[in-house]
């Protein structure tokens, strides 16, 4: 019954929400800890460490750990983020943010603490005529959290309000269902 229970809590095992003020747990706090009963401290590091190699092509990249204490994973995908909102012309438009994020995690025994992941959204902006030629206004466009005088491009405006929903639930299905993903595989990594 207790595995059950287990399973269906991780099956929507939603750690983390995003505000103004980045991911916070379900309890408001910028860490959320997954229980693993029965598991030393180094047999939970070594789980997600082999979960993170498993699941990542080359993680060694973008890892840094402690060993047996802590694990952080800085990792970059291309157009991970689609968002729909205005781009200074008439209407709205589809955009395709590239997402470099980092996953941090603690050990003790039994136990594994996960801080809010932290973001940063851009994408490649290029104008061109009508005729094709480039006017010369090519660069990165960041996706701010919050918007600000520099980039009126954000998911909240100054005073916290929601922007770009789609853009906020992206963010909460993508981070969660990665670190979902991690803490999965990293309790079945040995069960072969």
């Amino acid at each position: 019954m207790a595995v059950l229970v287990l399973v269906t809590q991780l099956s929507f095992a939603q750690y983390f929400k995003l505000t103004d003020k980045g991911f916070v747990s379900n309890e408001n706090h910028d860490f959320a800890v997954v229980e693993v009963p029965n598991v030393k401290q180094m047999d939970v590091y070594k789980n997600v460490l082999n979960a993170i190699n498993s699941l990542y092509s080359n993680p060694q990249k973008g890892l840094s750990v402690l060993e047996g204490e802590s694990i952080t994973l800085t990792a970059y995908e291309e157009k991970a983020l689609p968002v729909r909102h205005g781009g200074g012309g008439l209407g709205k438009s589809n955009y395709a943010y590239d997402m470099s994020y980092t996953l941090s995690f603690l050990f003790k025994d039994g136990k594994i603490r996960m801080n809010s992941p932290t973001f940063e959204l851009r994408r490649w902006y290029e104008r061109t005529s009508k005729n094709g030629s480039n006017w010369g206004r090519s660069g990165w466009r960041m996706l701010n959290l919050v918007e600000d005088k520099k980039n009126s491009t954000a998911i909240y405006d100054q005073n916290g309000k929601l922007i770009l929903e789609d853009a906020a639930n992206g963010l909460n299905t993508h981070l969660n269902a990665l670190l979902k993903q991690i803490v999965d595989k990293s309790n079945t990594i040995n069960n072969w």
